[in-house]
Formats: structure tokens, sequence, C-alpha cells
């Protein structure tokens, strides 16, 4: 082959693959991560959004499971929601946030992952999960309840 035509070939696979790096690069950047280590000092509320509770370990697999699942599925929520996840395995104060939260529901805390949408608390992630919150997520749109909103009312009045 020609000196020149294997040069011309080298410099087109390298914008290639530079082409093709930068997009995943991209990608990965733009991408909405919903495993974040945040506190109720995080939370805010948006008169067009409703919020999701996500309490999540580090280390659980269905946790892991379920941000992927939240990550790749964002059409089911992105527009309508916003979601504030808790790490609960080394924050002892999200721990106690989620017990206190969901005693509102007269549930006790039964592990990772748990989500509350609106008034549907959701423990686990499987796949008849992702059914489910797929569903609570359609039904509860129109739902103006907020746990976090309660929690905060209920403590102010104390």
């Amino acid at each position: 082959m020609d000196k020149k035509v294997l040069i011309s070939f080298g410099i087109f696979l390298l914008c290639f693959i530079l082409v093709i790096s930068g997009m995943e690069i991209y990608k990965n950047l733009t991408k909405v991560k919903v495993l974040k280590e945040q506190t109720i000092a995080d939370v805010s509320f948006d008169e067009d959004k409703k919020n999701i509770y996500l309490f999540w370990g580090n280390g659980c697999v269905h946790c892991e499971d379920l941000r992927v699942y939240l990550e790749e599925n964002t059409d089911l929520w992105q527009d309508d929601y916003q979601i504030f996840s808790f790490e609960v395995n080394e924050n002892e104060e999200n721990y106690q946030l989620v017990q206190d939260l969901l005693s509102q529901f007269d549930q006790e805390f039964e592990g990772t992952p748990t989500m509350i949408i609106g008034s549907a608390v959701i423990v686990g992630f499987g796949d008849n999960t992702a059914d489910e919150i797929a569903r609570a997520l359609e039904e509860q749109k129109d739902n103006s309840y907020d746990v976090v909103k309660e929690y905060q009312n209920n403590n102010e009045e104390e």
C-alpha cells in the first residue's frame, strides 16, 4: 500500500476513535445521576415537579439495579418528578430519616432500596418492582402529598 494511503487511513481511524470516545464521555457527563449522598437539607420543592425519595445503601445490589433502571428510564419520571436519594447504611441521620418518614405511613423500614413516591412506598427492586414503580409514578402524578413536607411541618409544630 502507498504510504499516503496508510497515513490517511491512520488519521481517519484516529479521528473516528476520538469522536466515539467523545460521544461516550458526553453521554456519561450528561447522564442523570440517581444515587447521590444527600441529606434532608438538600431537599427542595418545585411547584412543577413532585419529589421521589429514594433510600439506598452502599454495596446493595438491588439498589444498583434500581439506579440503572431509573437512569435508563428517565422518560418515566424526569418530566414530572425530581429524585432525592439518601444513603442509609453509613449515614445515621439518613437512616433515622427513613424510619421517621415511614412511620407516617405506619410502616417500618424493611431495607434498601426503599422509594417513596407521593403516598406510595416501594421496597426492594426486581422484575415486578419495575412495573410497580411505573404504575406508582403514573398514579401519584396528581397527588399533592409530600411526606417530607409533612415531616417538616410536624417537626416545626413541636
